[in-house]
């Protein structure tokens, strides 16, 4: 009944009526029959019977009780108690010290020593007595006996025994003393050799109490354990438990090993946890009775460890609901804290446990109850629901997985797991095995996501969109619209949660640039949208709020992956104007965190060292202002010098099979004709015929390797072309629109003119045509081709004339361009037809003249077959030659003057028949 009756006093915290009432019969019943037992055994001489236990024994209880039982028992089934194995194997997982200490030590064998010393005392006690009994009864008969008869003969006897003690007790004296001396040497070597024991007890004891606050695992506290074992005594036991008691009260990691070394010696020494129970208790009513706002960590500390010591069942659940009931009593400032901790600390426990798992819900519900009729400030009312949410988590349905195809499995594995710097080409090759018609939307989609791989490997996911670009088109159009799309989305969104994804696009445009995907002026239109987006709307505090430095996060991160690259040309003029609106910009934030300023340092620093960091914003305003004006003069006299240029222009003009080698007023021009020949150069980059500008020819080519050389100026003025001459385009128009009807419809005409004459000439010109540091007028080309060092060398044409003229001369005419001063002037010069100069020019026209058939007759073959198809008439399939397909590249032609292998942004290619890796080599 007791046992049913604590059972339920845990569950529930209190005793019904009728079971109180039932427990009050029965004891006195009980009482009264132990009485009446004990008067019985006394009367009949006997001990009283001993009651067996009722342990094996049928306990019927109620069905409140039941239904309680059957909870617990369905809570525990659904809720472990301990979270992972590691917890409970910490608190459930003992080490048994009578296997690592001898008994002796743990004081388990002084009770049975004892009780065999005792019993072996008792047998011959009683042995003695009898002894004594029988020798009494027998010296009592012989002394009456001896009274009667020798009365006289015993006083004589008396006498002379008397001087023989004398005599004896002299000798023995001496003897007597001597012995007294040695034994109390004894006795001090004895006490001496005790006191020394102590001391190292005492010096060992210190040096591991010393040890306890560095042992913060299992392992080493678990090994004190067995040390102090070694140490055990009632004094050293008490030092234990005070050492064990004042804990600091910062050091609340230290409290749950401190319980684990008490649970581990309650199961041999069971007055540590006793006392160290009533020192906490003692304690913990000191400080809630006090009721002062102070020592709030020291009642912290108090009643985590009593929520240790329950979870290792040293402490009863009673003491803990008994210690929560007082906080509850009482919910104001520090018993809100004291009752949050200790349910933090055990509050899980003891709703798992299917004992306490119903008293633990209803003072979890009184919990609830107190903080919703009490007006808690935001840090209590915070604790509150933590400690409920900890012990009660909230009910949620299972996360359900999305199922994918096996095909969509596959490919996320190879572009978020495999996918690194030495598995690129066998990822390629597996994504074009795939069936294109049915994984290109998700594999457009899964391309998009890059922000949910690494970050570092971004620029592999440009590569693959590269590598596919050769085979599927379409893919890399639609990947660079959605790219653009999901940055207009996010301005538009301004989303806190999509920032680490608009990063990821941003590295990503950027990347696709440097794999010529887009062109710069897409970058460039990129840059300035995100400046002025939402500017000047009612949304502008929505969209871009004056505290939010996130846009320009994104601009350093773009510049960051491909601004390295505007340099030089009209790429290097647009990066220098939009870092002053960018400026403009960031002066318009105001005071931006550290971070984004250390990265614009390092931004400033990488692409434009020598650049002036404006201050304030009226610099940057004067610096604009500037720049807007220096730009109108400049495309005013670019103006006037193309108009002057086309007034000094013949009405009509011969195309280059035409020419003569000796044209002195075409080949002695002025400087415009020099700007006009940029001028063509800038238009010819611009439809991707690649003309070589010799202005950009000054960065120290390699002569050994001309071919290599004239390619990348090639790509650097094509890549920097297109964008200023649109602008100078528009500055022009804007210009010409005031002029004469007529003078544009001349200037029409001559443009189309040039533009034309130009195309031809360049069909003539030499595959490979050096660079030289001067500038060579336009006329000189017209008609002439130019040799490898620099000499213009007269064309068939002329040789075919010159040989009419001086009937069959062997020698050439040829051009040599000299500069004077400021002046460029051309000589002519005849040089013998065997030399070897001549002969090797007459060999690099013939084989360039017989490229170009071939190339045409390719060409002319392709149309055919083409046209063939779309008649219907054509069944055979095309089969180009492996060296004559398109070569990848932006402004790529069939010519062999303009082709380009690669360029600055592309830096490596290596396409093979199974797959391409895009290395970047800077």
């Amino acid at each position: 009944m007791e046992h049913e009756n604590a059972k339920i006093l845990n569950a529930k915290g209190e005793l019904n009526e009728e079971n109180a009432s039932s427990y009050e019969k029965l004891r006195k019943s009980y009482d009264h029959l132990y009485r009446n037992i004990s008067s019985l055994a006394e009367a009949l001489d006997m001990q009283p019977p001993v009651m067996p236990e009722d342990s094996h024994t049928t306990r019927v209880t109620t069905g409140e009780d039941a239904s309680s039982l059957a909870t617990g028992k369905e809570s525990s089934t659904l809720e472990a108690i301990w979270d992972d194995e590691d917890t409970r194997a910490f608190y459930e997982c003992l080490p048994d010290l009578r296997a690592f200490v001898p008994a002796v030590l743990l004081g388990e064998a002084e009770p049975k020593v004892i009780e065999e010393t005792s019993k072996a005392q008792e047998q011959p006690t009683e042995s003695l007595a009898e002894a004594d009994q029988s020798t009494t009864v027998a010296q009592d008969a012989m002394e009456t006996s001896a009274d009667s008869g020798n009365l006289q003969e015993g006083k004589s006897i008396e006498k002379g025994k008397d001087k023989e003690e004398k005599d004896k007790e002299k000798t023995k004296d001496p003897d007597k003393e001597k012995g007294k001396e040695k034994e109390k040497d004894t006795d001090k070597k004895g006490e001496h050799e005790k006191e020394k024991l102590k001391g190292l007890e005492g010096t060992n004891l210190d040096a591991l109490l010393q040890r306890l606050p560095g042992c913060v695992s299992r392992d080493l506290i678990d090994q004190l354990t067995v040390e102090f074992c070694y140490l055990n005594s009632k004094s050293n036991r008490k030092r234990l438990v005070r050492t064990l008691f004042n804990v600091p009260r910062t050091s609340l990691e230290l409290l749950p090993y401190y319980s684990r070394m008490v649970a581990t010696l309650s199961t041999c020494m069971k007055d540590v946890p006793s006392m160290l129970l009533q020192m906490l208790e003692e304690e913990f009513n000191f400080l809630i009775n006090k009721k002062d706002q102070m020592n709030i960590e020291t009642k912290i500390r108090n009643i985590r460890f009593i929520g240790e010591l329950c979870k290792f069942k040293i402490a009863p659940a009673g003491l803990v609901f008994s210690c929560l009931k007082t906080c509850l009593d009482d919910f104001t400032h520090h018993n809100i804290d004291v009752a949050c901790n200790l349910l933090e600390t055990c509050g899980r426990f003891l709703y798992r446990s299917p004992e306490t798992t119903i008293r633990m819900a209803n003072m979890l519900e009184i919990l609830m109850r107190l903080k919703n009729v009490k007006n808690l400030d935001p840090r209590h009312s915070t604790l509150v629901e933590n400690a409920y949410y900890l012990c009660k988590p909230p009910e949620r349905s299972a996360r359900i997985s999305k199922v994918r195809p096996p095909l969509h499995q596959y490919i996320r594995k190879l572009l978020f797991t495999d996918l690194d710097k030495s598995s690129i080409e066998h990822v390629l090759r597996q994504l074009r095995k795939l069936p294109w018609s049915e994984c290109e939307s998700y594999l457009l989609k899964c391309f998009m996501k890059v922000h949910k791989g690494k970050y570092g490997q971004i620029h592999l996911i440009a590569s693959l969109t590269a590598g596919l670009s050769r085979y599927h088109d379409e893919f890399a159009v639609a990947v660079v619209d959605e790219v653009l799309e999901e940055i207009r989305l996010g301005l538009e969104l301004n989303d806190y949660g999509m920032q680490q994804r608009r990063i990821a696009h941003m590295r990503l445009l950027g990347e696709l640039y440097n794999y010529e995907h887009v062109d710069s002026s897409v970058i460039f239109e990129t840059l300035y949208l995100i400046l002025v987006f939402g500017h000047g709307t009612a949304e502008q505090d929505v969209l871009d709020p004056p505290e939010d430095c996130f846009r320009i996060r994104m601009i350093i991160t773009l510049l960051q992956t491909c601004g390295h690259y505007f340099d030089r040309g009209s790429s290097k003029r647009k990066l220098d104007r939009f870092l002053i609106h960018f400026q403009r910009y960031i002066l318009g934030k105001g005071a931006i965190p550290l971070d984004i300023e250390f990265d614009l340092q390092d931004l400033f620093a990488v692409l434009r060292p020598n650049m002036t960091r404006y201050s304030s914003m009226e610099e940057v305003n004067a610096a604009l202002v500037e720049l807007e004006e220096h730009e109108h003069t400049a495309s005013t006299d670019k103006t006037s010098s193309e108009k002057h240029s086309d007034t000094e222009k013949p009405p009509s003009r011969t195309t280059a099979h035409s020419m003569t080698a000796d044209r002195p007023s075409i080949l002695n021009g002025s400087e415009e004709n020099g700007e006009v020949h940029e001028e063509i150069g800038d238009t010819d980059s611009e439809s991707g015929s690649g003309t070589i500008e010799p202005g950009h020819d000054e960065d120290g080519l390699d002569e050994e390797n001309h071919d290599d050389g004239s390619d990348t100026d090639e790509e650097d003025e094509d890549d920097s072309g297109p964008a200023s001459d649109e602008d100078d385009e528009v500055h022009v128009r804007q210009k010409v629109a005031e002029l004469d009807p007529l003078e544009v419809a001349n200037f029409d005409q001559e443009l189309r003119a040039v533009m034309q004459e130009s195309m031809e000439q360049r069909k003539l010109e030499l595959r490979g045509r050096p660079t030289i540091n001067m500038m060579i007028p336009m006329n000189v080309f017209e008609g002439s081709t130019k040799d490898h060092h620099g000499r213009v060398v007269g064309g068939e044409s002329g040789d075919e004339e010159l040989d009419e003229e001086t009937g069959g001369s062997r020698e050439v005419q040829v051009k040599v361009l000299v500069k004077r001063g400021n002046k460029q002037q051309t000589k002519q010069m005849y040089i013998p037809r065997d030399c070897t100069l001549i002969q090797s020019t007459k060999q690099k026209e013939a084989a360039e003249l017989e490229e170009k058939q071939d190339i045409k007759r390719l060409v002319l073959e392709y149309n055919d077959r083409v046209e063939e198809e779309n008649n219907g008439l054509g069944t055979q399939t095309l089969n180009w030659p492996s060296g004559n397909s398109r070569a990848y590249g932006r402004g790529n032609s069939w010519e062999g003057s303009s082709g380009r292998s690669g360029g600055p942004r592309h830096r490596h290619h290596s396409h093979s028949g199974t797959g391409a890796y895009y290395g970047r080599k800077k």
